[in-house]
């Protein structure tokens, strides 16, 4: 092997030019397939495996009843915090006057006039679109409203407020009824004297309302739904905000009442989500991030120029080849990108922000590996100086860039997108950066040196100064670290004070690791003052409802009893979880049942007295034909029009699919949307497995949040799993390159790392409150990386170590002077440098999982690489050298049994 890294060295010296040519010929093929690049910002796309079984289960649904409606949702609130009640006349009227606009707005698409109407959802068909809003209870009628004397007693819906009392109370206009909780947050009681309703009541205060518009999300709509959102939805409540008024009278149909003066305009406020808003998001904090990335490209750029070379110094600077390194990096990330998407290996934005600061810290440390050997070289020529480089630093880069890759690549089998995804693309993107350090780093490392030979300027190039005189290289940092820093970790007190600190943080990693809770705050992942993070801020502070959820029933046989008392026992057991879900639960089986009874009280109002006469499918046809505002339904409830988009009839008629309708109780973050996911499944898989259901039969829940929060449920494994299938590889590597000693040391020391990085992380969320750091996919990756770098603060000096001759302390002491320089310059400062600059970052997600994390992880592997490990080497570590321990054997083979009384007298050098 030695040989064949000083032919690469020999050749890359000799020939730069042909080298850096034939690199880029390489890399540029592989950059081609940037044609092929596809960009994942979708969060499903993401997170979810399409073998979860929450995504089979979606896909399973959206089959039957296509895909889940898109979400748009604005909350009204008084702009001074301190007022009370803003379910006002008032407030009611800029609700009108909004839903108004947004209803009268339309977009050209492909030469067509599109509005709300082309788009919404429409739960009953030939009826108008779901819109929940407080105005509903007014029947989106400002007259009605204006005639209301007391708007509180209306929302107590004992009365309709229909003058013809044709209308059930608290009921849109397509009789739909209105859950308050839906339409009014942050409600309070008003307490009256003289009070005589009669049971529990509520004249309504609320701080918040809020109106909700559904749309439409299938293929033939999905692209003209997302135009509409943004043309029209987004435009419209962003112009309340930004006071923009000759933009909303301008699209107000002012035929039932007359526009609300700008003064009372003044007083309100809207936060607003749309369906494409969390893509947005992402888009334009990518876009907020890119300078302070750049930033802190150039920051590690000046820092290299300036430890590379000879500071100050026109010509002896590190500034060109610091350039030429950053250059490297480049080209590694972009045909690592093009040479992944060859494959259709989609690109995310986590791997785009965190796999370049995983390359240049690993190229950098290679850099320094690299040069600060070459400069030791005393042979003529730079060609045979750059071949005994690479043949006594070669080995260990190599070892160090297997055993990363290798732990990425096992990574790549877990089956979350986005994490999987990562691992891919770290996997190659650090062997490509490991193959040009060897071959175009060495040619552009030749190349500054004859610039160096001719007295031209760094980064200047073209002038050149004959007369400038050679400037000797104090080599400082290797210096302090051979005189002053190895002997100073071998005192007592130093040794002692880095046992305590190793103990506090094995003490503080093990609370830490049982402490970390799973999930992400949707907050962290937004611009701070977004309208999204301004909408979450209310939405968590005051809406007291949660997201719609069905169970879903697919061959039931409703004629069969057994079949029947399932649906029963499923809808039973759902309503007993009184923590995560709100009852009741909207069952079609139960109407129906009631709708066929023989001699009941509604027999005439619901014209079913020869019900018993027909089969199931003509009886269910006429139940579906129960209208909302028939005698029926108003009078005792059995409103089979309501049911009709939650069955899905065969050809026969009969149901092959239907839903049942139920309520999660309010949700406010990430361990209350994965309680309510376990706690439904749990249930409904108990009651089914109790039913031994039928071979093509099946029951599951499905709400849309479940298929986001379901990676939680396993979140943990893949963490574990992907730590120990990393820590096995570069286990069963080191072995297979190095020895089992190497491997066993640097095993426990990168561990060490990324348990003690687990331990700060719930420190620091513990110290700094506010957002902290949770066990999700962003974390989970940001830990899998901080096993590569810990790979690079360690292997070396270990390696180093072991062909180092003398006593323990004598190696420590040389390892440290030649490669700990290297891992504290080239990983440590450099990291340090860069990722500091990230805490000026306006996302909070950069602050918290870039920023906090990355900072951690160098100090701590700047801890357990440069004093915990030597001081570990120097009391524990192996007596022998791995050189001195091979020569050893050698001699003993050769020498036989007769001599080796003699073997046994040959002085030890440990």
């Amino acid at each position: 092997m030695s040989g064949l890294f000083y032919n690469i060295g020999y050749f890359g010296a000799k020939y730069p030019c042909l080298v850096f040519v034939i690199c880029m010929t390489v890399t540029g093929i592989m950059s081609l397939g940037l044609y092929n690049l596809t960009v994942l910002t979708d969060p499903q796309s993401l997170w979810v495996s399409s073998s979860s079984r929450t995504y089979q289960e979606q896909e399973s649904s959206a089959e039957n009843y296509g895909p889940f409606y898109r979400t748009n949702q604005f909350i009204l609130a008084y702009q001074n915090e301190d007022w009370v009640n803003v379910f006002q006349k008032d407030g009611l009227k800029v609700i009108y006057f909004l839903q108004n606009i947004i209803r009268n707005r339309k977009v050209l698409i492909g030469g067509k006039n599109t509005t709300l109407d082309d788009l919404c959802y429409r739960p009953i068909s030939a009826k108008g679109c779901y819109v929940p809003s407080p105005m509903d209870i007014w029947l989106q009628d400002p007259s009605l409203l204006e005639k209301d004397e007391d708007i509180q007693f209306t929302t107590l819906c004992t009365e309709s407020i229909d003058v013809n009392q044709t209308n059930i109370p608290c009921s849109d206009k397509n009789g739909i009824p209105i859950i308050l909780e839906s339409v009014f947050g942050g409600i309070d009681c008003e307490e009256r004297a003289n009070d005589t309703q009669p049971c529990d009541h509520c004249y309504i205060q609320a701080k918040t309302m809020s109106v909700t518009y559904l749309l439409m999300n299938d293929e033939f709509t999905k692209k003209d739904a997302e135009l509409w959102e943004k043309e029209v939805w987004m435009d419209t409540l962003d112009a309340l905000n930004k006071r923009d008024y000759a933009k909303l009278y301008k699209y107000y149909d002012k035929t039932l009442m007359p526009a609300p003066r700008e003064q009372l305009l003044d007083q309100y406020r809207v936060a607003f989500m749309a369906e494409r808003s969390v893509s947005d998001e992402i888009d334009d904090e990518t876009n907020q991030n890119a300078w302070i990335v750049v930033v802190s490209y150039f920051m590690m750029f000046m820092y290299i120029g300036f430890a590379i070379g000879q500071f100050p110094s026109k010509i002896y600077n590190g500034f060109t080849l610091g350039l030429g390194g950053i250059f490297i990096v480049a080209v590694s990330m972009i045909s690592s990108i093009g040479m992944v998407s060859y494959f259709s290996i989609g690109l995310t934005m986590i791997s785009l922000e965190v796999i370049p600061f995983l390359i240049l810290a690993i190229g950098v440390d290679n850099m320094f590996i690299i040069t600060h050997n070459y400069k030791k070289q005393k042979h003529p020529t730079v060609p045979e100086r750059m071949g005994h480089t690479l043949k006594q630093v070669g080995p260990s880069i190599t070892i160090a860039a297997i055993c990363e890759t290798l732990a990425f690549l096992v990574g790549s089998l877990t089956k979350m997108p986005a994490l999987q995804s990562f691992c891919i693309q770290a996997a190659v993107g650090v062997f490509i950066d490991y193959l040009l350090q060897i071959t175009m780093f060495v040619a552009f490392l030749t190349l500054d040196e004859q610039r160096k030979k001719h007295k031209r300027y760094d980064l200047v190039i073209c002038k050149q100064d004959p007369n400038y005189a050679i400037k000797e290289d104090r080599k400082l940092i290797q210096t302090f670290f051979k005189k002053h820093y190895s002997p100073f970790i071998q005192k007592p007190v130093c040794v002692i004070t880095t046992i305590v600190i190793f103990v506090a943080l094995f003490a503080i990693s093990c609370v830490g690791i049982t402490k970390l809770e799973v999930g992400l705050d949707e907050q962290v992942s937004m611009v701070e003052g977004s309208n999204l993070f301004n909408y979450m801020t209310l939405e968590k502070k005051y809406i007291e409802i949660g997201p719609l959820a069905y169970l879903i029933l697919e061959n039931l046989d409703y004629q069969d009893q057994h079949d029947l008392e399932l649906v029963a026992n499923l809808s039973n057991s759902l309503s007993q979880l009184n923590e995560t879900v709100q009852p009741p639960i909207y069952s079609w089986v139960a109407s129906f049942n009631l709708f066929i009874r023989e001699k009941a009280e509604w027999t005439q109002a619901c014209e079913t007295q020869d019900i018993a006469l027909y089969d199931l499918p003509t009886q269910l046809k006429r139940f579906l034909g129960v209208r909302i505002n028939s005698p029926c339904c108003q009078r005792y409830g059995i409103c089979g029009e309501t049911f009709e988009a939650d069955i899905v009839l065969n050809e026969q008629g009969y149901v092959k699919t239907s839903r049942l309708r139920f309520q999660h109780r309010p949700i406010h973050n990430s361990a209350g949307y994965i309680l309510s996911l376990e706690q439904t499944r749990q249930v409904i898989d108990k009651v089914v497995k109790d039913a031994n259901l039928k071979e093509n039969q099946k029951v599951y829940p499905y709400s849309m949040p479940y298929v986001f929060y379901d990676q939680y449920s396993y979140i943990r494994a893949v963490a574990i799993t992907n730590v120990l299938l990393a820590l096995a590889t570069i286990f069963f590597t080191m072995t297979l390159v190095q020895d089992v000693v190497c491997a066993i040391i640097v095993v426990l020391f990168v561990f060490l790392i990324a348990f003690n990085l687990i331990g700060t992380i719930w420190l620091t969320n513990v110290i700094f409150g506010g957002f902290v750091i949770e066990i999700n996919a962003v974390s989970v990756v940001n830990l899998v990386t901080c096993i590569g770098l810990a790979v690079e603060f360690v292997a070396h000096i270990v390696i180093k170590f072991r062909l180092c001759d003398g006593k323990r302390w004598d190696r420590v002491t040389g390892a440290m002077s030649t490669m700990g320089t290297s891992v504290f310059v080239g990983i440590a400062c450099t990291k340090f440098i860069g990722v500091a600059v990230l805490g000026f970052a306006p996302s909070t997600l950069f602050k918290l999982y870039y920023f906090r994390m990355y900072i951690l992880m160098v100090v701590l592997g700047a801890f357990n690489g440069l004093v915990l490990l030597p001081i570990f080497l120097g009391l524990f570590g192996p007596q022998f050298s791995i050189m001195n321990v091979r020569v050893k054997s050698l001699i003993n083979q050769s020498d036989g049994p007769s001599n080796s009384s003699q073997a046994k007298k040959r002085p030890s050098y440990g």
